[in-house]
């Protein structure tokens, strides 16, 4: 609801209706229309609008201001009443009638404008986004670890197979099984090594695409949402950036 009170009189030197609202005033009616007997400050008028687009009058009522002031509504002198749009209100002695539905529609054009409600947008299909790059990001980090096992296998084959030089008593073989521990330290390490390169492309890759369609819906925003889990993204409701809604 919104609330606007008014002080309605004469215009001074041009005698019209004046309708004054806060620092904010508007008149009614020709020039010299209004009579003596309306004073400068006659009355007020308290008018309720509904919050809906429309701004319905939801309530008036109406107050002299003045003892000596007369105000009639509906043809009775009145010192304050609620009344309807339709009510006839007449001011003074000489029976101004004042254009009540002019005044309130002047009323309404001084309402703040309405704050315009946030978009909302669906936010399910990024569960599977959500899911789908945490599924394959953990695959990526147990890829890493079992090639960091490589690389660990493969310096210890090595150092077994340098070991092997202090055992004389294995007489040739050493050579041989130094030879062999030392040609299997250098390939798992040289694996190691390779399969290395290549997660880092998959993953780079992985989060690129990831950046692409963790967006926010909103198509004029599409602002990436971060490394958020989607249970804590739905916890957030909205967008920082858009301050869209959002909802499932």
């Amino acid at each position: 609801m919104a609330r606007l009170e008014a002080t309605i009189g004469k215009e001074e030197g041009r005698h019209r209706l004046l309708v004054r609202v806060g620092a904010n005033a508007f008149a009614v009616g020709a020039d010299q229309s209004v009579p003596r007997s309306v004073s400068r400050a006659h009355c007020s008028l308290t008018v309720d609008f509904s919050d809906d687009a429309a701004r319905r009058v939801t309530m008036v009522k109406i107050k002299n201001l003045k003892a000596q002031n007369v105000t009639y509504v509906d043809g009775l002198e009145v010192e304050a009443k609620a009344i309807g749009e339709d009510a006839r209100v007449q001011l003074g002695f000489e029976r101004y009638t004042m254009d009540l539905r002019q005044v309130l529609a002047g009323m309404r054009k001084l309402l703040p404008a309405q704050a315009t409600p946030p978009k909302e947008y669906s936010i399910a299909y990024l569960r599977i986004v959500w899911e789908n790059y945490d599924r394959a990001r953990l695959g990526l980090q147990l890829a890493e670890q079992r090639r960091n096992n490589l690389r660990g296998l493969g310096g210890l084959l090595s150092t077994a197979g340098i070991l092997f030089a202090f055992f004389p008593a294995l007489g040739a073989l050493r050579f041989v099984a130094m030879g062999i521990s030392l040609a299997l330290g250098l390939f798992f390490f040289i694996r190691g090594m390779n399969s290395s390169s290549s997660l880092a492309v998959k993953l780079h890759d992985l989060d690129e695409e990831f950046r692409k369609k963790y967006v926010c819906p909103n198509p004029e925003c599409r602002h990436f949402l971060g490394n958020i889990p989607y249970d804590v993204l739905r916890q957030n409701k909205g967008c920082g950036f858009c301050k869209c809604r959002f909802k499932e």
